[in-house]
Formats: C-alpha cells, sequence, structure tokens
C-alpha cells in the first residue's frame, strides 16, 4: 500500500524545509509552491495541460535574488520528483500544514486522481 500522500509530500519537500527558518507561515507559502510544481508535473503525466512553463513566467516576475533562488528550487523539485517520485500519479487537492508543539510538521493532504 502507498504511502499517504501527506507522507510523501513532506518527504518530497523535505530537502527544501531544512534549509528554512523554523517560521510556519514561511514555511506555508514553500508548501505552496512544492504542492503546485507537484500537481503540475502529476497533470501533465495525466496527459494534460503543462503548466511548469506558466509557473516559471510568473517566477520571472520576481524581484532578485528571489527569483534565482525561486528558480533553482522549483528546478530541484522538478528533479527529485523525476527522479524519486516519477510513478507516484496521485495530485493533491485540499491540504492543510500544521505545526506541533515542538516544532515538527504535520500535514494533512487529499489525494486526487486524474478527471474521467
Amino acid at each position: 500500500m502507498a504511502a499517504k500522500i501527506s507522507e510523501t509530500l513532506l518527504e518530497y519537500a523535505a530537502p527544501v524545509i531544512a534549509q528554512m527558518p523554523p517560521d510556519a507561515s514561511r514555511r506555508q507559502e514553500v508548501l505552496e509552491v512544492i504542492i503546485t510544481v507537484w500537481n503540475a508535473l502529476v497533470v501533465a503525466q495525466w496527459g494534460q495541460e503543462d503548466l511548469l512553463p506558466g509557473l516559471y513566467r510568473r517566477l520571472e516576475a520576481l524581484p532578485q535574488p528571489s527569483r534565482t533562488a525561486m528558480h533553482a528550487i522549483v528546478d530541484a523539485l522538478v528533479e527529485r520528483k523525476r527522479q524519486h517520485f516519477q510513478d507516484d500519479l496521485r495530485a493533491v487537492g485540499r491540504w492543510e500544514l500544521r505545526v506541533k508543539a515542538d516544532g515538527e510538521l504535520s500535514l494533512w493532504a487529499e489525494a486526487r486522481g486524474p478527471a474521467r
């Protein structure tokens, strides 16, 4: 049986989250980017529109050095998905990030399959 999508996402996101300060609001924002990249890659594998070019275009609007940093993060996430999670075709629907009292992240996420 596959791991819960929330567990898979935290594993996928671990290298990015590990580099972040423990600011919960920033983690929420970064996790939103991580899930956006994950979903873009999954729906492309479903045969739907490739959303990555649009994401990269939106990054171009960011000021430097944020633009370069976010571009590198997205590139790393794309590569990580392709290397370690290629066969996981679950998209993420609704989700909620919680930070436990000890600082550990807890994620609830809804897995979605391709529309029929």
